[in-house]
């Protein structure tokens, strides 16, 4: 009898410790899921934060160009301004020779800084061109990364464990749904073209948006600073900054009118390209100087800088959720363990609020993707188990 018993009790033992292997491998098993599967999801979350600070920076530069090309017509303006009242302080002695001095000094910082100018916009269309091309090619190459990223991860946990991984609830290989994450909209399209205009617009300096205050603003007299930077788009896509600056004399009529422009004092006008012939806003230029605007305008000089249409990257809406995310498996021994991770977007309220207080939807303008570990849903049970079957 205490031999069986002895026996029966052996038995129980090796069953136990038997157990506890399989759960020590089905522990270890587990946790190389989910560290493949946080990597994975660690790595999509760095590519869609790179999307976004690229396309930011294509922002940036595009801001940029403006910013040279405001200044450089800003300049052009005060050159222009010098040069009248050297022509009118001719006849004043002492006076005349102060003015053709500042008059000879600002003509050849103008004549200087357009020439710097004209490099420094190039350069800036350069690199925007760079960086759109760095978008596609690595969103190219990140599909054809991410298997491999998995398969690093595993190897270095065990060269014996199998793995494979699943997208949309376990339906799809991965990271097939993930090729159309993406979506590259080129400025050679009038809609996509104008869709980042206006994101660009929005984010322009003060200076470049309206360079428009008063010089002097007395009760009957008052000389009044119009000026702003605009942009055009070409037939092929490209853009093209220009900017225009005036200042005038203004006198009031009677005792209680308004300000009539009665003498144009100074303008200067420069665009990235093309030269332009119509009336646009300008900051209200046209509207308060018309004649030294009208001047200006027609004097309009280029920095001869001609800027190709490119590229920036834009979310598709089309099952974000099942791109987002993806499903890792990893088996050895006839044991399986199953992790899920996705890469989320998210803008703390208590950090960095909206002014505007609104919740801010996924997009590529703001590098605020994550990733998280998730447990599996009831689909992707189902899913996987049909796996199993086939």
């Amino acid at each position: 009898m205490m031999t069986g018993v002895l026996l029966l009790v052996t038995s129980l033992l090796f069953a136990v410790t038997d157990m506890g292997k399989h759960a020590r491998q089905q522990f270890y098993l587990q946790s190389v899921a989910d560290n493949a599967a946080y990597s994975a999801a660690v790595a999509m979350s760095r590519q869609m934060n790179f999307m976004a600070l690229t396309n930011r920076a294509l922002i940036g530069n595009q801001v940029a160009i403006a910013q040279w090309v405001g200044l450089a017509s800003y300049l052009a303006m005060l050159d222009r301004t010098a040069e009248n009242l050297e022509t009118i302080t001719s006849f004043i002695p002492y006076v005349a020779q102060i003015t053709r001095a500042i008059s000879m000094i600002v003509e050849r910082i103008e004549e200087s800084f357009a020439e710097v100018a004209s490099r420094l916009v190039a350069f800036q269309a350069l690199v925007v061109q760079g960086i759109s091309v760095a978008q596609q090619a690595l969103d190219a190459s990140f599909y054809y990364e991410l298997p491999l990223l998995i398969n690093d991860v595993v190897s270095e946990h065990s060269g014996d464990i199998n793995w494979s991984a699943y997208q949309g609830s376990g339906v799809f290989a991965f990271p097939l749904l993930w090729l159309g994450k993406v979506n590259h909209k080129s400025t050679s399209n009038e809609d996509s073209s104008k869709f980042f205009e206006e994101l660009t617009i929005k984010s322009l300096d003060p200076f470049s948006r309206s360079r428009s205050y008063d010089w002097v603003d007395l009760y009957s007299y008052k000389i009044p600073k119009r000026g702003g930077t605009e942009l055009a788009r070409d037939s092929d896509g490209g853009w093209d900054w220009h900017a225009l600056d005036s200042v005038s004399l203004h006198q009031r009529e009677w005792l209680i009118g308004g300000h009539e422009e009665i003498l144009p004092m100074g303008w200067g006008a420069k665009a990235q390209n093309r030269r332009r012939s119509e009336r646009t806003n300008y900051g209200g230029a046209f509207r308060s100087n018309s004649i030294s605007s009208s001047f200006a305008l027609a004097q309009m000089g280029s920095l001869r800088v001609e800027q190709s249409a490119f590229s920036y990257a834009v979310l598709r809406n089309f099952l974000s959720s099942s791109m987002d995310s993806l499903i890792v498996k990893v088996t050895v021994g006839g044991q399986v363990a199953y992790a899920k991770a996705t890469t989320d977007f998210s803008r703390p309220k208590s950090v960095f609020p909206r002014t505007d207080l609104n919740i801010e939807s996924d997009n590529l303008f703001n590098a605020l993707w994550e990733a998280k570990l998730k447990p599996l849903s009831s689909a992707d049970k189902i899913a996987l188990i049909g796996h199993e079957i086939n």
